[in-house]
């Protein structure tokens, strides 16, 4: 991806001290105890984990302005899972998550569709994956640890109705008229 001279491109070792501190720098993140360290740690052993995509958006010779985990066959060992994105928080609103998404989307989606997590109460992110054509398929409750509840998002390898990517629940309560 270009745009103003900035492309998406793989992760380098040396750029993980730089992607670790924009995660930390992240509001949304500090709830669930990720400090610059532990990303770094995580960032570091996914950098040798063949499975694992590690993509930055940046300037060229500029430090990372965002970056994208993506662990290929990564949820029920069938569908890619992006585990993390993060863009500079002074930077987000700009394109550059969009341009991380895409770019993990031209490589992976064909290969059985992409799934992610995004927090229950970040509205932001379900407007942002939902523009993207990811459907909500479910939640976790409680999934990363006590009142850090999960949405579960798909999009399938093949183009999809919103709708019909709805969990089965959901539609036959609305149906029913049950409310939960």
């Amino acid at each position: 991806m270009r745009d103003a001279s900035r492309v998406v491109r793989p992760l380098r070792a040396a750029e993980v001290p730089a992607c670790a501190a924009i995660v930390a720098r992240t509001p949304l993140f500090a709830s669930y105890g990720l400090s610059a360290a532990s990303v770094a740690r995580q960032l570091e052993a996914a950098l040798d984990d063949p499975r694992s995509a590690l993509l930055v958006v940046a300037a060229e010779g500029e430090p990372p302005l965002g970056v994208a985990w993506f662990v290929e066959r990564g949820a029920f060992d069938r569908s890619g899972y992006l585990r993390l994105i993060a863009v500079a928080p002074e930077r987000t609103r700009g394109g550059l998550g969009r341009a991380l998404v895409a770019a993990l989307e031209q490589r992976y989606l064909a290969r059985g569709g992409i799934v992610l997590l995004a927090a229950h109460g970040n509205e932001l992110a379900h407007r942002f994956y939902e523009r993207l054509g990811y459907g909500h398929v479910g939640d976790l409750p409680a999934y990363v640890g006590s009142g850090l509840h999960e949405r579960i998002y798909f999009k399938p390898q093949t183009a999809v109705p919103v709708a019909v990517i709805a969990p089965p629940c959901a539609r036959s309560r609305e149906a029913s008229g049950l409310a939960l």
